[in-house]
C-alpha cells in the first residue's frame, strides 16, 4: 500500500484536534462532506478504521494517533522553515499564535504588543484563550499552569504565582463566595482555603479576569492569582489560615520549532525579566 494523497494525514490531525467533523472543516477552511471523504480515503486504503464516534464525538484510534503524530511534527517543522526563509530574506510576515489562559494575556501580553511590533516587526500575533493544558493544538507557543509531563516539547519556566483569596474592603466574611465555571477541575478550589464558605457559591464566572472584576464590583471573596490584583484596586487579602496556593507558568513549544528563531525570540520577549530558566527538554 502506498500513500499517494499524503496530504489527507492533515484531515486526520485535524480531526484529532477538533473532535467533530464540522469543527474540523472551519479550521481547514473546507466542508464537512469533504473532510469526512478523506478520512474515509485514507481509511480504506490502510484497511483500518482510523475514527470512532463516541457521544458525537470523534475518536481517533491508535492508527489515528500514530498518523497525527506525523502529520504534526511535519506541521511545525514546516513552520520553522517558513519563519526561517522569511527571516534570512527580511521580508514578509511569521504568523505567531500563543496560547494562554486569559488572565495571562491580560497581565503579560496585552499591554506589551505594542513592544512586540517594534521588537519583532514581521511577527503577526493571534491571541487564543486556553486555560487547560490540552497540548499546543494550532497554537505555536502555549503558555500553561505547570510543567508539561514528558512528550516532544521544550519547557521554560515563566514564573511562580500564588492563587488567594481576595475581597472587597467592607466585606465580611459570611460564607458568600465567587466561584469559576465547572469547565474547570478546581472550581470550587476556595473551599480548601475557606472552610466556613457555603457550600455553593453566590456567583459563577467563566474565567479569572471576570472573577476579580466580580470581587471588585460585589466585595465578595474570589481566589484570585496574585499577578492580577493591583493595589489600587483596594482589595483586602482574606484572614484565613494557609491562604497562598503556590503555581507556576511556563511556556512551551514543540522540540521540531527550537530551530524556528522567531519563535525563540518571541519566547524571550516574553519571558523578559520573569526570571525564567533555560530552555530544556520536558522529558528531562
Amino acid at each position: 500500500m502506498t500513500l499517494d494523497n499524503w496530504d489527507d494525514l492533515k484531515f486526520v490531525l485535524a480531526m484529532k484536534r477538533h473532535g467533530t467533523m464540522s469543527a474540523a472543516a472551519r479550521y481547514l477552511d473546507t466542508n464537512v462532506a469533504t473532510v469526512s471523504r478523506r478520512i474515509e480515503r485514507l481509511s480504506q486504503e490502510l484497511g483500518v478504521p482510523l475514527f470512532e464516534k463516541r457521544a458525537g464525538i470523534f475518536v481517533p484510534t491508535e492508527t489515528a494517533d500514530r498518523l497525527a503524530t506525523i502529520a504534526e511534527e511535519f506541521d511545525h517543522r514546516l513552520r520553522t522553515e517558513m519563519a526561517n526563509v522569511h527571516s534570512r530574506l527580511g521580508e514578509g510576515v511569521v504568523p505567531i499564535e500563543i496560547a494562554a489562559p486569559p488572565a495571562v494575556h491580560q497581565e503579560f501580553v496585552l499591554p506589551r504588543t505594542s513592544e512586540l511590533a517594534e521588537y519583532l516587526p514581521q511577527v503577526l500575533l493571534t491571541l487564543s484563550d486556553k486555560t487547560f493544558a490540552q497540548g499546543l493544538g494550532e497554537a505555536d507557543i502555549q503558555v500553561r499552569i505547570g510543567r508539561p509531563d514528558g512528550g516532544r516539547l521544550k519547557a521554560r519556566k515563566f514564573r511562580d504565582f500564588s492563587m488567594r483569596i481576595y475581597h472587597g474592603p467592607d466585606h465580611v466574611l459570611d460564607g458568600e463566595w465567587i466561584g469559576l465555571s465547572h469547565r474547570y477541575p478546581d472550581a470550587d478550589l476556595l473551599r480548601e482555603v475557606y472552610k466556613k464558605a457555603s457550600r455553593l457559591p453566590r456567583y459563577r464566572v467563566e474565567e479569572m479576569p471576570m472573577a476579580l472584576n466580580m470581587v471588585r464590583n460585589t466585595g465578595l471573596p474570589g481566589l484570585l492569582p496574585d499577578f492580577l490584583v493591583k493595589d489600587e484596586y483596594g482589595l483586602v487579602l482574606a484572614d484565613l489560615p494557609d491562604n497562598d496556593l503556590r503555581g507556576e507558568l511556563w511556556i512551551t513549544y514543540h522540540e521540531t520549532r527550537h530551530g524556528d528563531s522567531t519563535l525563540r525570540a518571541v519566547v524571550d520577549w516574553f519571558c523578559a525579566n520573569s526570571g525564567g530558566e533555560t530552555i530544556r527538554p520536558a522529558s528531562e
